[in-house]
């Protein structure tokens, strides 16, 4: 499936607005997920959008593929030193000013775009492109409804295949394999630094309240040392919660989830647990309203936790390994904004998506909590694109 032209040219004009109004006279992408939301194609390009007019998309492999997927005129890009002679072939000046996305630059690329642009002053364009992208379109939330189809489905598979005595990666490996048959894309696209991902926590019992260095209330035990997040060799034991926290993507955009299974009656401690997670899952779908500070979201629910529960210090994590959010905007990446966390200081607006994650981390027994992916709506808060049943998933 192509971008629309339609889509693509809308994207444009909204950014050209942006870098207008910032005083930029061009910018110059090449972070993956950007490329791809403004040329249509995944392949290895650079864009250059100028603050008017079209965009110049450069292919370096593969050309045939990004001539063929992407709306737009594309030419096949023969080094990087070439790339002011392009931007001139079409018509346009070399700017004063281009924007880089800086946040996600290597240092020895942006060496070779000042040696390439010697007199070109480089500022940080990347707000610009997160704040838009934050903003999905009816055809992106059509795209994101897909995904959260297919995880619909993965999960009544889960309910299908678990047993006791299966290995945690084994049951990951069938819910990845069951993804990627409905049409999972498989590639989980993160844009935060040294950030990895692959399918998300499948963990179980204890294993998934062990902290890790992935930045989630429950990240899995790994396989290694060096494979430290997601699902373990052990083996999912009668009467404990069982993760599924699980990203399926399709045509790039990510739905994120979590579903609490059992084989067995969980403790009526972790069910009432489970119970408060609806709550609070509620309670923060009302308050995604537009115009609202996101920090200030994270600021009230942390309080009615604190105030209305008995869970202040499992929420979100245990001790010093308590994460400092509950939730975080989802779309060509994992991580993009608004973020529900503290201090963040974006205005919420119609259109973002979010996916919003109360959990409860006990250590020694285990985590329960709940994951949906919603759209920021109106004043009666965000709406569910996550299809699946809320309800406690205990197998006899």
């Amino acid at each position: 499936m192509k971008v629309p032209m339609i889509e693509l040219e809308g994207r444009l004009l909204i950014f050209q607005d942006l870098l207008q109004k910032s005083r930029i006279e061009g910018a110059l992408l090449v972070q993956r997920a950007d490329t791809l939301y403004y040329s249509g194609t995944a392949q290895n390009v650079h864009v250059y959008i100028p603050a008017s007019g079209k965009p110049i998309v450069m292919a370096y492999r593969d050309f045939l593929r990004a001539k063929s997927e992407s709306s737009w005129e594309v030419v096949q890009l023969q080094g990087m030193s070439k790339i002011p002679k392009y931007i001139k072939e079409a018509g346009l000046p070399i700017p004063e000013i281009m924007g880089l996305e800086l946040d996600v630059l290597p240092v020895n690329q942006f060496e070779r775009y000042q040696k390439i642009f010697p007199d070109v002053k480089f500022v940080d364009v990347s707000p610009e492109v997160r704040l838009q992208r934050a903003v999905k379109s009816k055809w992106e939330l059509a795209r994101l409804e897909e995904s959260a189809q297919i995880h619909t489905l993965v999960l009544e598979f889960a309910k299908e295949v678990l047993h006791e005595g299966m290995a945690e990666v084994e049951l990951e490996g069938l819910l990845a394999g069951k993804a990627r048959s409905l049409g999972h894309g498989g590639h989980v696209r993160m844009r935060g630094f040294d950030s990895e991902f692959h399918v998300g926590a499948i963990t179980s019992g204890a294993r998934a309240a062990v902290s890790g260095c992935f930045d989630g209330a429950v990240t899995g035990q790994g396989v290694s040392i060096a494979h430290p997040t997601g699902a373990s060799m052990a083996q999912i034991k009668l009467g404990e919660p069982i993760v599924v926290d699980m990203v399926t993507v399709v045509h790039g955009y990510q739905v994120d989830q979590t579903r609490i299974l059992s084989l067995g009656s969980l403790s009526k401690e972790l069910r009432e647990a489970y119970e408060v997670a609806k709550q609070v899952e509620e309670k923060i779908r009302r308050a995604l309203v537009p115009g609202r500070v996101a920090g200030e979201v994270y600021e009230e629910i942390l309080t009615w936790v604190r105030e209305n529960t008995p869970y202040e210090e499992n929420f979100m994590g245990y001790g010093s390994s308590r994460v400092r959010f509950v939730g975080h905007g989802v779309g060509l990446d994992l991580d993009e904004l608004p973020t529900i966390s503290k201090g963040a200081k974006e205005v919420l607006k119609p259109g973002m998506v979010v996916a919003i994650e109360p959990k409860f981390v006990f250590p020694g027994f285990g985590v329960v909590g709940i994951e949906d992916t919603v759209v920021i709506a109106d004043e009666e808060g965000a709406k569910y694109i996550s299809s699946s049943s809320r309800e406690l998933s205990l197998q006899s």
